[in-house]
């Protein structure tokens, strides 16, 4: 990639890196690059399309694009996340014996270059953490992009990305996308790659885990959602916009994808909103600017069959507050038909990335842009506490355990809010007994004695747990001698909202080294 011929060498340095968050969930965008570019994926998956070829964007992909290059860009996820390095190119010659520097000239290509660079990105991080506090001339950040770029370039000599899809369904994709507000029929898509329609479906179905028909309403959904945002937009018209021409149908199939009907949508910013959630979603609205709101919380009791006359009264009282819309979890799924009762209710998909969360409920109050807004914030404020911390933990472990419903629960590393702050963005060490790919896993009070951690945080869920250690806590602290303990809220909760992260970030901070 980078050619060396005779007496001229081809020598690469990077003048900046940004990155950038994209929030284009379902919309085919045409972008030119505006200069020489790696493009490293972070989080999210969508596709590139050129003339030539799709390349699928999933976390570690790595993109060298050169100036003028055109693509379309076609986002799947509800954000794509990316790190964007801007290189530049000197052409180093020797002749008689004098060297010279030139700029090399990069000429756009039809053709991507691509590669997954996936075990990398923790390099990429560093690499970007370290350029906040130092120029760009700095020779030991230029040494630590040349050690990433030699990585790279070995895959890119070696590695020719493709599709994940082996029956051309992707190119079908495009075609959905730029033809979405006409009538199209599964023929037309099956003969785009050559298959009978029966045997496009199935492929389909088994590439994307849904069916043709179902991809291309989610587009016109998204599309239509677009357009209900802007003023004067009637439901009717945006039915026909989108190749919807039945506004019946329409608004069916809207209110089965989004939770809410096309009229509620529109005036969504004015509804009163009420939550039955145990995943913090009275605090999510609260932080998107929303005060006036009700929160049921029930599964503890839904869960366990007792005190079943708690949630009746919580019920009661959410009645009583006569919300438009109710936003519930799928915990209180059990209480949906009552819910139902009292105001139409959405029950949010469960997702264990608490952004994706965050950013579906704020679309359905319309605040997606205060929650875009905090997310940044967030984010700036992790990345200023993750070197903070190091000063204060440096190789010092941090475990955690939660005493709920008569068990000892260690927090695993994997698969929640809580251990991706913890342990993945601000970097603390686990314990030995942490496990890296659980979410959670039940202990004996016995085997904590053998515990290796030098900070053990301990949430109790009751009063009844806190005897599962068998010590007794006093003045908010636990008197175990043999763990240096810290009794803490319930961090597992406040992980699912910006504003409770901040303060999980603040008691850390607070501690003394």
């Amino acid at each position: 990639m980078f050619p060396a011929s005779g007496s001229e060498f081809a020598f690469v340095y990077f003048s900046s890196i940004r990155k950038r968050c994209y929030h284009n969930r379902n919309s085919l965008q045409t972008r030119i690059s505006p200069g020489e570019l790696l493009v490293i994926v972070i989080h999210g998956k969508g596709y590139l399309y050129t003339e030539q070829q799709t390349v699928p964007i999933k976390p570690g992909l790595c993109l060298w694009l050169m100036p003028g290059q055109a693509f379309d860009v076609l986002q799947e996820s509800e954000t794509v996340e990316v790190y964007l390095l801007a290189v530049h190119k000197l052409t180093v010659a020797r002749r008689k014996g004098d060297w010279s520097c030139s700029p090399q000239t990069a000429k756009p290509l039809g053709k991507l270059s691509s590669v997954m660079m996936r075990p990398l990105l923790d390099d990429v991080e560093s690499l970007y953490e370290e350029s906040k506090g130092r120029s760009l001339t700095d020779a030991g950040l230029q040494m630590r992009f040349q050690s990433l770029l030699c990585e790279m370039n070995e895959k890119f000599g070696s590695q020719c990305e493709a599709g994940e899809t082996s029956v051309g369904i992707d190119e079908t994709l495009s075609y959905m996308h730029q033809h979405y507000n006409e009538k199209i029929k599964l023929e037309t898509l099956s003969n785009l790659v050559g298959l009978t329609p029966t045997s496009y479906s199935r492929s389909f179905k088994k590439a994307k885990n849904m069916s043709p028909v179902e991809y291309l309403n989610q587009i016109r959904i998204d599309s239509a959602k677009r357009l209900l945002d802007e003023p004067g937009c009637s439901v009717k018209s945006a039915a026909s916009a989108v190749g919807m021409g039945s506004e019946f149908y329409f608004s069916r199939m809207f209110k089965k994808s989004v939770g809410l009907s096309p009229a509620f949508y529109i005036r969504r910013k004015q509804l009163k909103v009420a939550s039955a959630s145990c995943f913090g979603y009275k605090d999510c609205l609260h932080s998107l600017g929303v005060e006036d709101t009700f929160e049921l919380s029930g599964y503890r009791f839904i869960r366990s069959g007792e005190d079943r006359h708690l949630v009746e009264l919580q019920l009661e009282q959410m009645r009583e507050y006569s919300p438009d819309v109710i936003l519930a979890d799928v915990r209180h799924l059990p209480i949906y038909e009552q819910l139902k009762q009292i105001a139409p209710t959405v029950v949010l998909r469960l997702s264990m990335d608490w952004r994706t969360a965050y950013m579906q409920l704020a679309e359905l109050i319309g605040r997606e842009t205060e929650a875009r807004q905090n997310c940044l914030q967030l984010a700036a404020r992790v990345s200023t506490a993750r070197e903070r911390l190091f000063h204060t933990f440096g190789n010092r472990t941090v475990s955690m355990i939660r005493l709920q419903a008569g068990k000892i629960r260690l927090q695993g590393r994997k698969d929640h809010p809580l251990s991706d702050l913890l342990y993945a963005e601000l970097g603390l060490q686990p314990g030995s007994c942490v496990p890296w790919n659980q979410r959670n896993k039940d202990v004996t009070y016995e085997s904590l004695m053998s515990f290796e951690t030098d900070y053990l945080l301990v949430y109790e869920d009751s009063l009844a747990d806190s005897q599962l250690l068998k010590v007794p806590t006093g003045h908010g602290a636990l008197a175990a001698q043999h763990l240096r303990t810290h009794l803490i809220p319930n961090w597992v909760r406040m992980s699912w909202v910006p504003t409770g992260q901040h303060q999980i970030i603040d008691s850390l901070e607070q501690w003394e080294e």
